[in-house]
């Protein structure tokens, strides 16, 4: 392995085992079991390198990825919290006023003012965001129709 990757290998193991008590390993294999596993607890506890885990019980949903896979008869699940990561630029504007009206339309989708200089000239950007990557899309399927109406632009 390289002497990068093998360093970064071994900072995400140190991150995940300050903040977890285990390694990125372990909790690889605590996913694939579906236990509570860690490969140092024989050797530092003497204790079973994986720990069943017994709050679970047989109708409870078991996790692959990132859905919830429901066994028969299980109860219903939560879904996961949806990432919110993306921003959308909706404009860009030379008159403030514009930019202000504009963050007015979206203002549900947590829209803001940017002031920029470019070319010499102060712009006013208008985006919005943190948006879910389903709002990001159905958001610019949005600005798509609206630019496609006649008198748009």
């Amino acid at each position: 392995m390289p002497p990068a990757v093998s360093s970064a290998s071994l900072a995400a193991d140190g991150v995940s085992y300050v903040t977890t008590g285990k390694s990125v390993s372990d909790h690889g294999i605590s996913v694939a079991t579906g236990n509570d596993c860690a490969l140092m607890r024989p050797v530092f506890t003497g204790k079973a390198m994986c720990r069943i885990d017994t709050t679970r019980g047989k109708d409870v949903p078991v996790e692959t990825g990132h859905a919830a896979v429901a066994r028969p008869g299980a109860p219903a699940v939560a879904a996961a919290p949806v990432a919110k990561d993306r921003y959308v630029q909706v404009g860009s504007f030379r008159d403030e006023h514009n930019a202000a009206r504009a963050a007015a339309r979206y203002a549900a989708l947590k829209a803001s003012v940017h002031p920029v200089e470019a070319a010499g000239a102060r712009y006013y950007r208008v985006r919005v965001g943190p948006l879910s990557a389903e709002e990001e899309s159905a958001l610019k399927a949005r600005l798509a129709q609206d630019s496609a109406r006649p008198g748009a632009g």
